[in-house]
């Protein structure tokens, strides 16, 4: 802490020792506020760079078994929800109470094709 108080002390003094106070120019502050914008913005920046790689403290994707492939809300609390499942993907109806199994996805198939199987094998 004295450490830290003793370094304030020697870099503030030539300041405070200065006799001749210079007026304070709109152009010079401008140009102090912009070079402190960009040294923030290029912090966060690196800061943003570093946890994408794996560096930060921020959770990282795990790539697991279970995926979450996409997401769409219904209305209300329902959604529906492509799940990939070792290679295998899912649509799965989500509401605040219950998940339904409705169909398994195949890669190649359209969704007119899926509907159209659903139909035949409930009939």
């Amino acid at each position: 802490m004295r450490l830290l108080v003793f370094s304030f002390l020697m870099i503030a003094s030539p300041v405070f020792a200065a006799d001749v106070v210079a007026e304070p120019s709109f152009l010079g502050s401008a140009l102090k506020m912009v070079a402190a914008l960009a040294v923030v913005i290029g912090i966060l920046l690196l800061f943003y760079a570093a946890s994408r790689k794996g560096f930060g403290v921020l959770p990282q994707k795990k790539n697991g078994l279970i995926q979450v492939v996409e997401t769409r809300p219904l209305g209300g609390r329902k959604f529906l929800c492509v799940v990939k499942v070792r290679g295998e993907e899912m649509l799965l109806g989500l509401s605040h109470d219950r998940i339904e199994h409705l169909s398994n996805l195949s890669s190649g198939d359209t969704f007119e094709k899926t509907l159209q199987q659903v139909k035949e094998d409930q009939s």
